[in-house]
Parts: C-alpha cells; sequence; structure tokens
C-alpha cells in the first residue's frame, strides 16, 4: 500500500513537471519582427502584426459556397491539422482562406489544431515530428484517426474547395510538392 502511494506521488510530481502547453507563443525576431510558434487557435490571428494579413485575406476571398454544401456533410466528421508559418507568404494567403471556407461549412472548431513553426520548420513542442512537413502551409485531414489527404502550400485543382471536396470523397490527391 506504501509502495502505490509513494509512485502515485512521484507519478503526479513527474506530471507536474511538464508545466502547461502554451498557446499563442509569440516570438520577438531580431529586428523588431514577430511570429507565432508552437499551438495556435483564432485568438492569435486578431493581435498585431498577424490580424492584419489575416483579416485582409479572410475578407477579400469569396467562397465557392455551392461546393462547400457538397462537402459540409462529410467535412464535419474529419479532423484537421495545419502547419504554417506567419512568416511565410503561401500560410497568410491559404491559413485565412481555409478558416473562412471552414466556417461557412459551420466545421467544429475543436476538430482542428493549429501549430505555427519557425524558418526550420519546428515548432516549438515538436508537433511537427513524423507528419512530413517540408513546404507550407500543411493541411492534413484525418479520418478514424487515419490521414486521407493532404494540401500543401497551394491547392492541386487550384480552389482549396475542390481540393477539400476531393479528400471527403476519397478521390487521391498528389500535392504539389510531390517528387517523382
Amino acid at each position: 500500500m506504501r509502495k502505490s502511494i509513494i509512485f502515485s506521488l512521484f507519478l503526479i510530481f513527474l506530471l507536474g513537471c511538464e508545466g502547461p502547453y502554451i498557446f499563442n507563443r509569440t516570438v520577438h525576431l531580431k529586428g523588431g519582427n514577430k511570429m507565432l510558434l508552437g499551438g495556435v487557435d483564432r485568438q492569435a490571428f486578431s493581435q498585431n502584426p498577424f490580424n492584419e494579413w489575416f483579416a485582409m485575406e479572410y475578407d477579400a476571398y469569396e467562397t465557392n459556397s455551392a461546393m462547400i454544401k457538397d462537402f459540409r456533410g462529410k467535412l464535419k466528421r474529419m479532423r484537421i491539422e495545419v502547419f504554417l508559418g506567419t512568416w511565410n507568404e503561401a500560410s497568410k494567403k491559404e491559413y485565412p482562406r481555409l478558416l473562412k471556407i471552414l466556417d461557412e461549412a459551420k466545421f467544429p472548431e475543436q476538430r482542428m489544431v493549429t501549430y505555427a513553426v519557425n524558418e526550420n520548420l519546428r515548432s516549438f513542442y515538436s508537433e511537427e515530428n513524423g507528419k512530413d512537413v517540408r513546404f507550407l502551409p500543411t493541411i492534413i485531414f484525418y479520418r478514424g484517426g487515419k490521414e486521407v489527404g493532404r494540401i500543401v502550400e497551394s491547392p492541386v485543382s487550384g480552389s482549396l474547395e475542390e481540393d477539400i471536396l476531393m479528400i471527403v470523397n476519397d478521390i487521391p490527391l498528389t500535392p504539389n510538392y510531390e517528387e517523382d
């Protein structure tokens, strides 16, 4: 009995040493620039300087409502993981567009996680490990815990909506970076 109590206290101590997972970590770079690093949520993109490019792209993007209606039901059963760089031009373009599409599709926010990476494609807690993140943004779709598709850097079809529709309908996509 005493051993189990000691073991339990030791385990609690070890778990307590990890500390809290910090979201929306802003890193100050040389020259006064800022970037996000690690897990981020939508709140991070309402702060300066990220809100400037995020809001502009989000507001300017016109979604394809008909296509969104076609995939809305199937998409809600998926989980999405996004790797982006707040310093990366493709991320600044595609991430706000993705969120506008997901908003229109009424995609549950808790089914998506977003990680900001640095110029070496590393996040704060190494969430990118084992995910083959080579270009940004990398948007990975999961069904039942298994990856079923990804959009890398920019949509293959020319539109995020069309690529998402292909993914939810199990039509294979070859990401833009795919090497022969």
